[in-house]
């Protein structure tokens, strides 16, 4: 474990490498300026570029306005990942026995273990359902316990989302299928629908039993929801009206551990072996380690988080690091913290902030200063341009995924009203250029917010523009290698 004292040391060492020599700003900044004013965002949009071969300005725009930047926020999650777990081991999850067995019964108790392994999905289970088949069990007199120790605890990455939002579940030490339940419905005639919540694999399947769905909704939001803590119950409601004949969606889980301790209870069932209880507990020390899950490799993870965006696995990612730097890891709010501290030292500024690991939220910021620091930093580098993805580059003729020997290399960002892009521009794989490019108009996401629509007014057709300007700038970078 990484000690605070050799943690803010390593970090200092780094703060101010990449500061720009006085009167290096090159002359075609104006470009980039004049092309932000004709998109409508100059007021808006935070920009700048630097040339990594000289340390040269390239362009710059509102450098030092704080703006949220979404999904960009991934790309230092990844890095503070990178840059401060040293095992780079494999996630993984472990089902341990205690007790006796006689007469295929187990007479003693299951423990599940998680270390956070934000991958684990329900056809993953089958490993630990064939080790106690194996052993002959068919009942089990005691209990599951599951030992979500290892890691706190997560409800919501942001609880001023509609709640429906799947891309926002809780987390901690024992996850799966990304935390989230498969509601389906099927209308068997008017008004009447057959319904269901599952968790589903492609070879096993089940329903759970603490969470529930009722079509009785008629007042207020699309969706509503209620969470007992207490007795670790989650409740939706939704107005079947606007429910189409036949559908699907996925839809959050709050307490990961439970749900996921629950479906390995019900699958054990499925396959013939008895259990009855589920209840939260530490392995005890005497216990016999029946088998262990391994995830793939983190840079795999973090490589496919970056690309589809995934905010579950990204805060999950996120809370291993803090873990790492902190064993004594108590909340989502510590761990962005963190990794705040992290960032703003290695930049040697302190105009960033981060609420979690994701992006999701409105309140968490950057300049496009703060973040061409970060982007310089060779570390940072080092550690990213394995993990992002290629970003395809918009000519006269269509989209490209490279112009010459050039590549764009980057992490985009979305929220209604809030756009965001940053990474490098690359030469024979090699980064030559970096740049972020953030816009947000939060009166507009602000007027426009709604509880009863899941897409505010006008955030579509802003968010073509904020696009279109990002492509425009970057063709002009591409123009200046």
């Amino acid at each position: 474990m990484l000690s605070k004292r050799k943690f803010i040391t390593l970090t200092t060492l780094t703060a101010f490498t990449g500061i720009i020599p006085l009167g290096a700003v090159a002359k075609v900044t104006n470009i980039f300026t004049s092309l932000i004013k004709k998109s409508g965002f100059e007021k808006n949009t935070s920009f700048m570029a630097i040339d990594l071969r000289s340390n040269m300005l390239i362009g710059r725009h509102n450098e030092k306005l704080k703006l949220p930047i979404a999904s960009v926020t991934k790309m230092v999650t990844a890095s503070y990942y990178l840059n401060n777990n040293y095992t780079f081991a494999p996630f993984k999850t472990e089902l341990f026995l205690d007790g006796i067995i006689k007469d295929d019964v187990l007479r003693g108790n299951l423990y599940f273990k998680g270390y956070g392994d934000p991958t684990l999905k329900t056809d993953d289970l089958s490993l630990f359902i064939d080790s106690v088949k194996n052993l002959g069990i068919t009942k089990i007199e005691g209990k599951l316990f599951y030992d979500n120790s290892y890691l706190p605890d997560v409800n919501y990455i942001n609880k001023n989302q509609l709640p429906q939002y799947a891309y926002n579940p809780g987390m901690g030490a024992i996850n799966l299928n990304e935390n989230r339940i498969l509601f389906k419905w099927n209308r068997v005639e008017k008004g009447k629908y057959n319904i269901s919540l599952t968790a589903p694999g492609l070879k096993n399947s089940t329903k759970v039993t603490n969470i529930t769905m009722d079509l009785e909704n008629y007042k207020g939001p699309v969706y509503n929801y209620k969470i007992d803590k207490n007795e670790l119950t989650e409740s939706w409601s939704v107005n079947k009206r606007i429910l189409s004949r036949k559908g699907s969606r996925w839809l959050p889980v709050r307490e990961s551990s439970y749900y996921t301790a629950e479906v390995l209870r019900q699958l054990l069932i499925d396959r013939g072996i008895e259990i009855r209880h589920i209840e939260r507990g530490v392995v005890p020390k005497k216990s016999k380690l029946l088998c262990t899950h391994y995830s793939d490799k983190n840079t795999s993870i973090l490589k496919n988080a970056l690309k589809y965006s995934k905010n579950m696995v990204t805060e999950s990612i996120g809370l291993a690091a803090s873990r790492t730097i902190s064993s004594n890891l108590y909340d989502l709010d510590q761990s962005a913290l963190l990794m705040t501290r992290w960032f703003r030292m290695i930049t040697g500024k302190q105009n960033s902030l981060f609420l979690n690991h994701s992006g999701l939220s409105a309140g968490s910021f950057s300049t496009s200063e703060d973040f061409r620091r970060f982007l310089m930093q060779e570390k940072v580098q080092k550690s990213l341009l394995p993990v992002l993805k290629l970003t395809p580059i918009y000519t006269s003729k269509g989209k490209v995924s490279s112009v010459g020997n050039i590549t764009v290399k980057a992490k985009s960002g979305t929220m209604h009203y809030i756009r965001g892009l940053a990474g490098y521009i690359c030469k024979e794989d090699k980064p030559i250029l970096a740049f972020s490019i953030f816009s947000a108009d939060l009166r507009k996401r602000k007027e426009n917010s709604s509880s009863n629509f899941e897409r505010p007014r006008g955030s579509s057709a802003w968010l073509s523009r904020a696009v279109i300007q990002e492509r425009q700038i970057i063709r002009k970078l591409i123009g200046q290698v």
